[in-house]
């Protein structure tokens, strides 16, 4: 079935290429490649669940928009806001626009204040958070210490302090980013295709991370 002239207008707006001149450039870990891996996660995700893809992807597209004052925190917000104002521009109607948003403020790990409470919004949730693990996930952690001049590793798996302990600035490495957050990425996925898709990531990432501590303590 086409799309109706207001779908294609709205495909047509957001197009890869007008979506990217809304991205300043980041570090490698969160950067226009992030997005563009997301959307096509989330497009895979949404045919495997039945969700809507439009929804999916226009979410995807828009869901790390950097909003100029707003600290990683609250950017799930901040973007959400932006994005409902360019999906307007774009004609996208209010109760779709309303859904892409839901998606964008559900999406955030570190906030589970807002939940997904749509398919729509638990594809997107699910396919940020597989770009966080497996061997893209191993290499975003690191490009993001680089990026903020932090030690490669200090401490083995093992004794990485408990939660209200953690290290900050330079001493969070990204076996703290494993500890602390991506191990735990795989028992939050929503979706039966995305966790399929996980246990594979997430098993690569738990050797490398094995791997890594062998090496750093000259037991390989």
């Amino acid at each position: 079935m086409r799309d109706s002239p207001c779908q294609a207008s709205v495909s047509e707006n957001l197009s890869e290429a007008n979506v990217q001149r809304l991205y300043s450039s980041g570090d490698a870990a969160h950067d226009f490649d992030h997005v563009l891996r997301v959307t096509r996660l989330g497009i895979r995700i949404a045919q495997a669940e039945g969700a809507d893809e439009e929804i999916v992807r226009a979410a995807a597209l828009l869901h790390d928009l950097p909003v100029s004052g707003s600290g990683r925190s609250v950017h799930h917000l901040a973007a959400a806001d932006f994005a409902a104002e360019i999906l307007r521009a774009a004609g996208m109607d209010a109760p779709r626009i309303a859904k892409v948003v839901h998606c964008i403020q559900a999406h955030r790990y570190r906030d589970r204040s807002i939940q997904p409470q749509t398919l729509e919004a638990k594809c997107l949730y699910d396919a940020d958070k597989l770009d966080s693990i497996g061997a893209i996930g191993v290499a975003r952690a690191f490009a993001h210490a680089g990026n903020h001049r932090n030690r490669l590793w200090t401490e083995p798996v093992a004794d990485a302090p408990p939660d209200h302990a953690q290290p900050d600035g330079p001493e969070y490495t990204p076996v703290h980013e494993y500890v602390y957050k991506l191990r735990r990425i795989l028992a939050t996925l929503y979706t039966p295709s995305a966790r399929e898709i996980g246990k594979r990531r997430h098993r690569f990432m738990t050797r490398f991370y094995e791997q890594l501590d062998a090496e750093m303590t000259d037991r390989l």
